[in-house]
């Protein structure tokens, strides 16, 4: 009895650890087993050739670093102006939250909304979010809530569009500068450096270290 609840026991443990190693690729949906890599060497798709797997050194240390860098920069970009106008005398200031307040004055609430979402809201809850995860992996305090946490941030990931809002600040003051002085805030420097920031987190956090650390854990619900 007791052999038969080892070998039982040790078939788990087996099929965990292929489980570990088995992706379906995002692009063709094969499922494939990833072979050991050494730090720096990433694995294919056999039949469609796209990306799935890298093994980056330090992933969680140097994410964890980004994100709590973007939060710091996030809360500088929204506690000055953006950018400031200047005519006849007469300066105007904006904010992150002003652009979306004046879109309600302006009686258009559905682009008021989206515009709080995916420049505040959105970016905050990933950088939060991130945080709070990296440092339970890293920490090894995982809970049952941590693989829900980090399910959601993974499907919220693509409403952060703080790279097009910048895209339409730049419009903005190339239109705006015939018309009056335009005068760059703390803000705007913190928010580009935001959104390089964003981008450098995007790249160095690799999701399977982190769904890999969560397995580990009895607990967590993947």
């Amino acid at each position: 009895m007791e052999e038969t609840q080892q070998h039982h026991s040790n078939t788990q443990t087996s099929q965990q650890q292929v489980a570990i190693h088995q992706l379906a690729c995002h692009d063709c949906d094969l499922l494939q087993v990833i072979p050991p890599l050494e730090v720096g060497q990433a694995a294919r798709c056999i039949r469609c050739d796209a990306l799935l797997y890298r093994n980056q050194k330090n992933s969680v240390d140097r994410s964890l670093a980004f994100a709590i860098t973007g939060l710091i920069l996030f809360v500088i970009a929204n506690m000055f102006p953006l950018l400031s106008l200047k005519a006849l005398g007469v300066v105007q200031d904006g904010t992150l939250l002003s652009t979306s307040l004046s879109l309600f004055n302006a009686e258009r609430p559905l682009l008021a909304v989206i515009i709080l979402f995916t420049t505040i809201i959105f970016p905050a809850t990933t950088l939060v979010g991130t945080i709070v995860v990296l440092i339970q992996v890293k920490t090894n305090r995982i809970n049952e809530y941590t693989a829900l946490v980090f399910r959601f941030l993974r499907s919220t990931d693509a409403w952060g569009m703080l790279e097009i809002f910048m895209l339409a600040v730049l419009v903005s003051v190339v239109k705006l500068g015939d018309l009056a002085d335009v005068i760059y805030g703390l803000s705007l420097y913190a928010f580009c450096l935001l959104v390089i920031t964003l981008t450098l987190l995007s790249y160095s956090l690799n999701p399977h270290d982190v769904w890999n650390s969560l397995r580990n854990y009895r607990g967590c619900n993947i």
